[in-house]
Formats: structure tokens, sequence, C-alpha cells
């Protein structure tokens, strides 16, 4: 499940930003997941909805500070980084920042993979797809589009398995069919070996994938840089 740093891939503002767009939002030393909605686009500011967590409590910042924005438009995630110049209450509390000159692009196969030490569950299966065997193990690290986990014992590539997850926000309990795609023997001097087992999830609906991307990166916003990965 590891791989190197792609090249950065930026966009136009204009062609990817749109009015009424979700956005997650970072603030320096403020570790909270914060929401807004892009309420204007001008020629060189933006006017987002005043940020709130998760019990609706407003952000508050001085004027010139740097923070960042990300969104899922239903094909990639995308990031940038803005200045807050003011808030003003018009209809709505507002933000005006000043206007982003290009947007980061994060594609699919790039999706960035977190430090996951939960307990889940593996099921084996047949090429009937029955079940073979339940394994209760723990993750490694999570993505968008798969999930690394331990093992005792390497797994084919192409094995068929299921991974369940006991809670993810928005989704409650994860039950998916996966593919293994690779597995790595852990360098360790113990005589019990270990392998770290790379799936691939299969055929996942666009809507389960965006709460899980959204819960990564909630869980990306409060992790020690250390524990992210791409």
């Amino acid at each position: 499940m590891r791989g190197a740093l792609s090249q950065d891939i930026f966009v136009r503002p204009d062609v990817v930003l749109k009015l009424g767009q979700q956005l997650n939002i970072s603030l320096p030393d403020d570790e909270r997941p914060l929401f807004s909605k892009l309420e204007n686009i001008g020629d060189g500011e933006l006017v987002l909805t005043v940020p709130v967590d998760e019990d609706k409590c407003p952000a508050r910042i001085s004027p010139g500070t740097s923070f960042t924005c990300d969104f899922f438009d239903g094909c990639c995630y995308y990031k940038f980084a803005v200045g807050f110049q003011r808030r003003v209450i018009e209809n709505i509390p507002v933000w005006y920042t000043d206007k982003p000159v290009k947007v980061q692009k994060i594609q699919h196969r790039e999706f960035v993979r977190i430090k996951f030490d939960n307990p889940l569950v593996v099921r084996l299966l047949d090429d009937n797809m029955a079940e073979e065997e339940m394994i209760f193990t723990t993750g490694v690290d999570l993505s968008g589009g798969g999930i690394c986990f331990l093992l005792d014992r390497p797994l084919d590539v192409g094995k068929k398995i299921t991974v369940e997850i006991s809670e993810i926000p928005g989704i409650g309990l994860f039950n998916h069919m996966a593919t293994v795609v690779r597995y790595t023997e852990l360098d360790e001097k113990t005589e019990e070996r270990k392998y770290h087992i790379g799936a691939q999830f299969t055929n996942i609906d666009f809507k389960i994938q965006d709460k899980i991307i959204n819960y990564i990166f909630d869980l990306q916003r409060k992790a020690p840089q250390k524990c992210i990965r791409y």
C-alpha cells in the first residue's frame, strides 16, 4: 500500500469552484473539523459561510490568517489555501477571503491514506463467494479506495475477501468486498511472522466512498503528519 508521492496537479479556480460547494476547512492551531459553503465567487475574493464545527460552534480567526479548504466534486478531491480578510453579517454571517491563484487536484488513484489501527473483521471467500474463514485483526492504514491490515500469513494476490469496520461516521457498520492486491512481510526479529495485506475495495458505491474519504480527511486534520501517507 506504499507508493511514491506523485507530481502535483493544479487547475484554475474558475474551472472547479462552484456556488454552493461544501467545503472542509482546516485552520492553523485548530484541530476541529470545520465545515463551510461557498456563497459567492468574485473577481479577487471568495465569500464563505462562517465555518462551524460539528456542534455548530463558529470559528474565529484574525484578518490575514491563511487557512486551507478542501472539497470533493464527485470525481476528485481538491485543495486550496486562502487568506481571511473580514467577517460580515449579510443575510447570514460570512467570511470574505482572497481568491486562490490555483487549486490542487488530488486524483482518485492518489487518495491520501492515513494510519488506521482500529479493529476489523476480515472474511476470506472461496471461488463461489462463500465464507471460508473469519479473522479478527487490526488495520494499518485506510484510503477511499482500499485498506491495509495486519495478518499472520500472506494472502494470494487476487484473493476475494470482505472487510468489516464497526463504525465509520455517516455509514455506521461498514462491510464491503475487497480484492487482495499485495502483501509485504514485516522485517521484525521475532519468531512469529507478520504481514501487511493490501486490499482494494470492489465496486464501492460513490456515496459510501465519499463518506469514507470525508472521514479520512477528518482524521487527517487531527493526526500528526507522520500518520499521513500518500
